[in-house]
């Protein structure tokens, strides 16, 4: 491939921004990391330069975190002016004593917690900074309204959607929002803004999942409704549990995604998830390591994704941080969850069960054709990635497919695979596969890390839930009742006596580089744990219980969707789906009436024909032409008879003359007489 090494620059540049992100002790140097990987993101999706879906899905994604940008650089600077105002201004996220640099987060932590309202939003204080912030976290994190985005950034290359919109850059605004979560919990307001939009994208997300037909998309749309899950974890205070999904979400999706990659490989660069199945017993290692995938993403115990999915279901029930019932915020994950196994069995059934339907489509038949129609009808010119948009041959020039799934006459030639009949697929190399396992084995074990006391005391262990603990002296505690006893008209007295508290448990560490520790305690509804205690003592029986109960549930959930998803699609791999599905909510036919289709005519017809052309380009021919008609006037007194200049010379003399004796009348008028 002629960019081989421009991708691996881009890909080093992306790494060195996202490690500047994480590791960026203040919001400025974190916002520098930011706008990397913002960057990075648009050139890496834009990787195949020579096709326009791959630049237009690369401008898509840049424009749309523009707009979540703004919000980031305003929220930094109110931050500093509210640390400014109580007098210790700063942006820098630990205590700094002999470099006289005091934390901006242990500054916000001792101030009062915010009441619940509305009207705090736009008051410039803690809820305003923090909405602000959250404004930056729905572009770059890909959530409702600015969600758009990341499904047609799989128009980029397979590794790309898998380390950079799967597992790193994506989740970069759920890391946000918890190094900032001492900010969040002094705002109520704004962590319900958060629950809210989290739950939405969730399920949103969820649903329009289901009726994808490209396998990379149905993980895209995947990859958005666990950003959502994580959104609405830090929206109830479950700080920990948000970063949590986040490592097993990062080993379970880059395993589907490079999964997928193989997949798509062995199919001759095949997408379309209707022109597969039968694959497993062609891609062994491909199926056992996408299984592994898809049963931590279904909430399989004891895959990763069974703990930190559980861990936020059941902080979502018990939550009393946000002015949402947690019984209503967790029926939207428990639905979300329920989906999410649906439509990855959906996935896995199509691509590894089933009839071997890429030989009817190699064949030129026509079997699949009538149920793919409807869903064809919905492929707009908007739509930055055809059929095949991520994965054509290194080797080759690009193949256009043409505009829509359904031209399966033009597929033999589109695959480049150079021969008729029959493809057969096959298992992808070591150099792929390999990969595959690591992550199959980490997306089996990695949950093991932050097991809860609930279930680890089943089986003798006190406190395994390491991962929380690690996190302890970064994260802040969200204020119980905060939000609800606000809500319910008292939340300033609350708000007073939480401050105080909260105050108390926020102290600095002196005399080292140590981050200010903002919150002792364990998040979420467990705050009654403390740093000194995570024994059995400082969980209630009631309590044990009724996580056991839901983690119990969680598990029927789980099991429930794969058996939902494997009886719908087992015999009908086809299903079809409500074309409101099909055509994700016509959210991008909105943006295009609405936003899109109106400044274009507004730019093309005001500022271009209207000012550049009719005021600027008039001023300057305006400018050029006068010159011409005073040229064209000027022209007469030279025109190249000498009789004609001799006249002009003595009326020339003439004017002279007659100015001087003018002059001279009025001037000397005794000299006359």
């Amino acid at each position: 491939d002629t960019g081989f090494y421009r991708f691996f620059a881009y890909l080093n540049l992306f790494m060195f921004s996202m490690l500047t992100l994480v590791l960026a002790d203040n919001l400025l140097l974190m916002f520098v990391g930011w706008e990397g990987v913002g960057l990075c993101s648009y050139l890496l999706i834009g990787y195949y330069i020579d096709r326009k879906e791959a630049g237009d899905a690369a401008k898509k994604a840049f424009i749309a975190n523009r707009v979540g940008d703004w919000g980031v650089v305003l929220g930094i600077m109110l931050v500093f002016f509210l640390t400014a105002a109580a007098g210790a201004p700063s942006i820098s996220f630990f205590t700094k004593p002999d470099q006289g640099v005091v934390s901006a987060l242990d500054t916000i932590a001792r101030m009062p917690v915010e009441s619940f309202g509305w009207a705090t939003i736009f008051a410039g204080g803690i809820t305003s900074a923090a909405v602000l912030l959250f404004i930056g976290a729905t572009g770059k994190s890909a959530q409702i309204p600015l969600f758009v985005w990341l499904p047609d950034a799989m128009a980029g290359p397979t590794p790309v959607s898998a380390l950079i919109h799967a597992a790193t850059m994506v989740t970069a605004g759920v890391y946000m929002i918890v190094r900032c979560s001492a900010i969040y919990t002094h705002a109520p307001t704004a962590m319900f803004i958060v629950a809210i939009i989290g739950a939405a994208t969730a399920l949103v997300a969820a649903t329009i999942g289901l009726a994808q037909n490209d396998i990379k998309k149905v993980l895209a749309y995947s990859t958005v409704s666990q950003l959502g899950y994580m959104m609405l974890a830090c929206g109830v205070g479950a700080f920990v549990a948000a970063i949590f999904h986040v490592m097993t979400h990062a080993f379970f999706k880059a395993l589907l995604f490079l999964g997928s990659g193989s997949v798509i490989h062995g199919m001759h660069h095949e997408q379309d998830m209707r022109r597969m199945g039968g694959l497993r017993k062609f891609m062994p290692i491909t199926f056992a390591t996408m299984l592994t995938g898809w049963l931590a993403i279904s909430g399989i115990p004891i895959f990763a994704g069974f703990f930190s999915k559980d861990e936020i279901l059941w902080k979502t029930w018990s939550t009393e941080a946000t002015g949402v019932p947690g019984e209503l915020l967790w029926a939207v994950g428990a639905v979300t969850a329920l989906l999410t196994a649906v439509y990855m069995t959906r996935m896995m059934v199509m691509t590894f069960w089933g009839t071997e339907r890429f030989r009817e489509a190699s064949a030129g038949g026509q079997a699949d054709e009538a149920h793919a129609h409807g869903t064809d009808e919905g492929v707009k010119p908007h739509d930055a990635q055809t059929l095949s948009a991520g994965d054509r041959p290194h080797h080759q020039p690009v193949a256009h497919i043409g505009a829509t799934h359904g031209q399966a006459g033009h597929l033999g030639d589109a695959h480049g695979h150079g021969h008729g009949g029959v493809h057969t697929p096959h298992e992808s190399p070591l150099v792929m596969t390999v990969p595959l396992i690591i992550l199959a084995v980490l997306s089996t074990l990695g949950g093991l890390v932050g097991v809860p006391y609930a279930l680890s005391s089943l089986v003798g262990v006190e406190d395994a839930n390491y991962f929380e603990h690690v996190l302890e002296p970064v994260i802040a505690r969200a204020p119980k009742h905060a939000a609800s006893e606000a809500s319910d008209g008292i939340g300033s007295a609350a708000g007073a006596s939480t401050s105080g508290q909260h105050a108390n448990e926020t102290p600095t560490v002196e005399g080292s580089h140590t981050p200010a520790t903002v919150g002792e305690g364990t998040q979420g509804t467990h705050g009654q744990a403390s740093a000194e205690a995570h024994g059995a003592g400082a969980h209630s029986a009631e309590e044990v219980s009724a996580e056991r109960l839901f983690t119990l549930i969680s598990i029927v959930i789980a099991i429930a969707g794969i058996g939902l998803g494997w009886v719908l699609f087992q015999k009908n791999p086809l299903l079809r789906f409500p074309r409101l599905l099909e055509n994700k909510y016509y959210v991008d036919e909105v943006y295009d009436a609405t936003i899109i289709n109106p400044l274009e005519a507004g730019s093309r017809r005001g500022l271009w024909q209207l000012f550049d052309v009719g005021v600027v380009d008039g001023i300057v021919n305006g400018l050029g032409r006068a010159v011409a008609q005073i040229g064209s006037v000027a022209r007469y007194l030279q025109p190249g008879f000498v009789r004609s200049y001799a006249a002009i010379i003595l009326f020339g003399a003439l004017f002279v003359i007659g100015y001087f004796a003018y002059y001279a009348l009025y001037t000397y008028p005794a000299f006359i007489r």
